[in-house]
């Protein structure tokens, strides 16, 4: 596809998914208005950015994660294949899929471990961009972190994607983004 034909349907996706972000977040506010909102802007390669921009067309624009705490207060959070810092365990959210119910399924997926949903810790509102194209339009998408509590399972990583799992009673020495260490550790309060 050439860049005149590529381009303006790339910006009618990128109006979209900005509509999409923002209903999911008036659908979020009416359930729970007290999470943070966090605005993100992601500079990806190309690749990267064609395969987010594939997958918000097919309706599968998002992803999930949950802050799990157990009885003690320690959080549950694993560390990806390559990647040195820690992170809550979460995903991306499939087509027809709730940002609930993928936050669910990736924390299984990626733990082995069973979780309650409790309520909205965080939106972050997510800008992608093309960083070798500024002409390709920024694509808006959702990422929900919520709370949680731990109702199972034995934690141990999924093989080829989380290098490991466990239960921090406080912050990490080395977190995958920011927020993993402002948020509470109760364990430690």
């Amino acid at each position: 596809m050439s860049d005149e034909t590529e381009r303006p349907a790339e910006r009618d996706l990128a109006a979209r998914s900005r509509e999409r972000v923002d209903d999911w977040l008036g659908d979020l506010r009416e359930r729970d208005d007290g999470f943070e909102r966090v605005e993100k802007r992601w500079e990806m390669s190309p690749a990267a950015y064609d395969r987010d921009r594939d997958r918000i067309a097919e309706g599968a624009n998002g992803g999930a994660g949950v802050w799990i705490t157990n009885d003690d207060g320690a959080v549950l959070l694993v560390r990806n294949e390559g990647d040195e810092g820690w992170a809550d365990p979460g995903g991306k959210r499939e087509a027809g899929e709730s940002f609930a119910e993928a936050a669910r399924r990736e924390v299984r997926e990626e733990t082995n471990v069973r979780c309650q949903v409790t309520g909205i810790r965080e939106a972050h509102v997510l800008e992608l961009v093309d960083e070798t194209d500024p002409d390709r339009p920024a694509l808006a998408s959702l990422i929900v972190i919520f709370d949680g509590t731990y109702e199972g399972g034995e934690p141990r990583p999924r093989e080829g994607e989380i290098a490991d799992v466990a239960w921090f009673e406080s912050r990490p020495d080395a977190a995958l983004y920011p927020e993993v260490v402002e948020r509470p550790f109760p364990a430690s309060e």
